[in-house]
């Protein structure tokens, strides 16, 4: 951090460490506006700091401690905040596209219309954080974890999240297409209203999970555990469903119409009678529907 913005920069990170020990002569850093791009400043301590509209980008935060930090409209496009903490961070409108964003903790931060296009966000914590009209297109959040956050009208488009949790977590009106969830765990969510078009989400549990209104069309899905899940007119048309857990899932109404069930375990014929079947519905003993009463065809055959 070299020249005069270097000396002044590291005279206010030194003032607000005072204020943040509660010295008298401590002034909180307020660095709207400022342009810090292109700088080193990894494990820089600005938690509580005022950073809004800020540029940091190509900036160096790895290890940064940002807990608390307003950093609404700030540009950290292509930043690297590895291992950096953004605990109850305001980053409304902020902008982290093609940002280094690796095991970042982002937990009880709130995001409004805040842009993460092609970030990398592995294994990155976002518990009980808040996301409205965010946008993780083509993002890496491989083992992210989403426990107990709220996601309202956010799109993944092809995003990886092989491995991501949402646990408890409340999703709606979000999009999901072409995304890559292999293993993901949405056991107890809210996911209402949501778009998983073709997405790949084999081996992902769903248990408990209320899924009830939203679009899984052209999904692959084997092997995922739907034990106790609100399917409630969930659009699962042309959805491969091999191998899958249905043990007192909810599928009133839910559209199976050329959906693949071959395999399909712990389902019941009074569940296939409340689905929606068609001719070109495979069942679970790999016969064409539709389901007739007493057929017979939820047995996988031996």
């Amino acid at each position: 951090m070299a020249g005069k913005a270097g000396a002044s920069l590291e005279h206010a990170v030194e003032s607000h460490r005072l204020w943040l020990e509660g010295a008298p002569e401590g002034v909180r850093a307020d660095l709207s506006g400022a342009a810090l791009a292109d700088l080193d400043l990894e494990n820089i301590d600005l938690r509580r700091a005022i950073l809004r509209g800020a540029s940091l980008l190509d900036s160096n935060l790895s290890g940064a401690s940002l807990a608390g930090a307003d950093l609404t409209n700030a540009d950290l496009r292509n930043a690297s905040l590895v291992r950096a903490d953004l605990t109850g961070a305001e980053l409304g409108g902020a902008r982290f596209e093609h940002a280094w964003m690796a095991e970042c903790n982002l937990s009880e931060a709130k995001l409004t219309g805040t842009r993460l296009h092609r970030a990398n966000l592995r294994e990155a914590r976002f518990f009980e954080a808040e996301f409205r009209g965010c946008d993780f297109s083509s993002a890496h959040l491989n083992g992210a974890l989403f426990n107990h956050a709220v996601l309202y009208d956010c799109t993944f488009l092809q995003a990886s999240l092989e491995g991501a949790r949402f646990l408890h977590a409340r999703v709606r009106t979000s999009q999901f297409p072409g995304a890559r969830m292999e293993e993901a765990d949405f056991s107890f969510a809210l996911v209402h209203d949501c778009d998983f078009r073709g997405a790949q989400l084999d081996r992902a549990k769903f248990t408990r999970a209320d899924l009830s209104r939203s679009f899984l069309a052209q999904a692959s899905l084997t092997g995922c555990n739907f034990s106790g899940a609100n399917l409630t007119t969930a659009d699962l048309t042309r959805s491969v469903l091999s191998g899958s857990r249905f043990s007192e899932a909810n599928l009133s109404a839910a559209n199976l119409t050329h959906a693949d069930l071959e395999g399909a375990r712990e389902i019941t014929a009074q569940q296939l009678l409340q689905a929606r079947t068609g001719p070109e519905t495979t069942l679970p003993n790999g016969t064409r529907g539709p389901y007739l009463r007493g057929c017979g065809a939820e047995r996988i055959r031996r």
